[in-house]
């Protein structure tokens, strides 16, 4: 686990550095940069390009599970990279071809064609086709222990030019053609940057190895890829179907507010992405040697440590809600409730750790492609459902309750399968304590008039409280171990 604290602690710092410099730019300046159609245009963008990228590498993302075959240095790892730029080549052709064919279907609201979207609709090839390879050169990064360069160019590099781009339409210095040609340019360069990268490194490997894709061998990538289809698209469609639902049904304008309120919630999840990146590879080691014991390891320390950092900023988010609202215009008030049920929905899936990396890295990776399917299902009718009834505020609803089924397939099944149950009385400690601070906060820490004097106040009070409440207990043995390290520093 030393290894993945190392570098989760690393990803992490970077990851909030990035939340950050996306706080001032997504939820402080643009709202006052653009208009409501205009935030919700780049949120569009952003969601289609994600769903498309992920489609477009036809599912050669899960044959990472079998990368410790392809290991070999001496090799070049047996052109794994080659596959997987040749067959996202192919994945990016089909996608540009079904993009022009469904077009009109693509751009239309509910009663008629968005002329924003429609203008700006080509940008999603040139996004799609660098965030597909941005992810292919990432995966292969992950593989050989860079854990972390993805994550800083994606969290951190890409939003330093973004916020260049943001600065200068709020100024005034260019106008909103020039900024989305900026915004486009900001999406494009970590791709370039992890490229040089990996040159650099003499990792950039794309010479093919067809003598070691024997029959065995092929047809465990070609099943897999399949499977993967379904398992890695899946969860992208979970995550970003509500945005286009909201799209179709009330336009640019909504999908604004939703955007900003949604990426309020999304700080939850950084911790997580660090350790699934990490994580990923050890649990596929571990599979290989057949180490059960250390893949529950790593699945009991991954819910604690989750949970008691998720529940912390969500405490911290929920405590401060209405101070949030204070920095954004009128309009977007109508995404409060948003903020609260997409946070509890990311806080569940924190809580219930690796679940997923574990079944994705097993044989059994094929149920959580049923899985992932069945969830498909019930998020869209769930959107379809409460977005009807509760606006933007019922597909948070509806990604909360997507997120806590599908947690609770891969728990159980993962019990049933491998008698591995990471949960203790240190969970629900946690979940209580933090209930607790969350109401302390409210009633011992006075309202104060200024916003910004009333947020740091709040924030403090609960940081010291639970933090150190945390440690006293001794609710995560690395966790302690990290706060004794820095109180000792304090106190020396």
């Amino acid at each position: 686990m030393g290894i993945i604290i190392r570098q989760t602690i690393k990803g992490t710092i970077f990851s909030y550095l990035g939340v950050l410099i996306g706080f001032l730019t997504v939820n402080i300046i643009q709202p006052h940069a653009l208009t409501i159609e205009q935030v919700g245009l780049t949120g569009i963008l952003g969601s289609f390009s994600l769903m498309f990228a992920q489609f477009s590498i036809l599912g050669f993302n899960g044959t990472a599970r079998y990368f410790p075959y392809f290991r070999s240095e001496k090799n070049k790892h047996h052109g794994y990279l080659f596959l997987a730029c040749a067959v996202s080549f192919v994945g990016i052709i089909l996608f540009a071809v079904l993009a022009y064919i469904f077009k009109n279907e693509i751009i239309s609201e509910k009663s008629h064609k968005s002329p924003l979207f429609e203008k700006y609709y080509w940008y999603l090839i040139p996004l799609t086709f660098f965030t597909l390879f941005f992810n292919v050169f990432d995966l292969y990064a992950r593989m050989l222990y860079n854990i972390t360069l993805g994550l800083i160019l994606k969290e951190f590099t890409k939003r330093i030019f973004i916020l260049v781009s943001i600065l200068l339409i709020y100024f005034k210095l260019v106008s909103f053609p020039v900024f989305m040609v900026l915004w486009l340019l900001a999406n494009m360069i970590p791709t370039i940057l992890i490229i040089i990268r990996l040159i650099e490194n003499k990792q950039l490997h794309l010479k093919p190895d067809f003598k070691f894709l024997d029959k065995t061998i092929t047809r465990k990538l070609i099943n897999i890829c399949f499977f993967a289809i379904i398992t890695g698209s899946a969860p992208l469609i979970i995550q970003n179907i509500d945005s286009y639902i909201i799209f179709k049904k009330y336009g640019l304008g909504e999908t604004g507010i939703y955007t900003i309120a949604f990426y309020f919630a999304t700080v939850i999840a950084l911790p997580s992405r660090s350790l699934y990146s990490i994580s990923y590879t050890i649990v596929a080691e571990s599979w290989k040697t057949n180490d059960l014991k250390n893949i529950s390891s790593v699945y009991e320390k991954s819910c604690i440590n989750q949970l008691i950092s998720t529940l912390f900023i969500f405490i911290i988010i929920w405590a401060n809600i209405d101070n949030i609202f204070q920095v954004l215009p009128p309009a977007y008030a109508g995404g409060k409730y948003v903020i609260f049920f997409v946070s509890l929905g990311f806080l569940i899936d924190s809580a219930t750790g690796i679940n997923g990396v574990i079944l994705g890295t097993s044989k059994y990776f094929k149920y959580d492609s049923l899985f992932n399917l069945l969830l498909v299902g019930v998020t869209v009718l769930a959107n379809l459902w409460l977005i009807p009834i509760y606006g933007i505020t019922g597909a948070a609803i509806a990604s909360a309750i997507t997120l806590l089924v599908f947690n609770l397939f891969r728990f159980v099944f993962i019990l049933i399968v491998y008698q591995m149950q990471p949960f203790n009385y240190k969970n629900l400690v946690c979940i209580l304590l933090g209930i607790l601070v969350y109401y302390l906060s409210l009633f011992l820490v006075p309202k104060m008039d200024n916003f910004m004097f009333d947020t740091i106040a709040r924030t403090f009070f609960i940081t010291i409280i639970y933090v150190l409440a945390v440690y006293y207990l001794n609710l995560s043995d690395d966790i302690t171990i990290i706060i004794k390290k820095y109180l000792l520093k304090f106190k020396g």
